[in-house]
């Protein structure tokens, strides 16, 4: 059966960008699924590092980080990440950030331009991942 993975203290339900957000992610077996993130604060939905894609890059990758270990998973387990970008001219800034995150192992990848939910979101990244035995 699939269990849901919100940590405690983030919000479900209607954000302060007036999104809804469901659930975190859900674990699957030996598997995690971690939702599109976005550059939210996990706590009160409030956007993080507007226009900025350095912060709204490492505020993704930080709150992936938290469902994957909230699933018993970690950033060393990611098979594929789903990168969307509003500005394919923000790649390279986006990267190098992004490698830092994974330094023993890239994942599998891709990334394509994707007009966001809001303009003001830069990044989104959904991503998958093994729950070790």
């Amino acid at each position: 059966m699939n269990q849901a993975i919100n940590p405690a203290g983030w919000i479900i339900g209607k954000t302060a960008t007036g999104l809804n957000h469901l659930n975190w992610g859900i674990k699957a077996g030996n598997q995690v699924f971690v939702a599109g993130m976005l550059s939210t604060d996990p706590v009160d939905g409030s956007l993080v590092g507007e226009g900025d894609i350095e912060v709204q890059t490492r505020r993704v990758l930080d709150s992936i980080k938290v469902v994957l270990e909230a699933a018993g998973s970690s950033m060393d387990h990611v098979t594929m990440n789903q990168i969307f970008l509003r500005n394919l001219e923000d790649y390279h800034a986006f990267n190098e950030i992004y490698v830092t995150y994974f330094p023993n192992l890239l994942p599998a990848r891709f990334c394509v331009k994707l007009e966001m939910v809001k303009p003001q979101f830069l990044v989104e990244i959904a991503t998958t991942a093994v729950i070790p035995a």
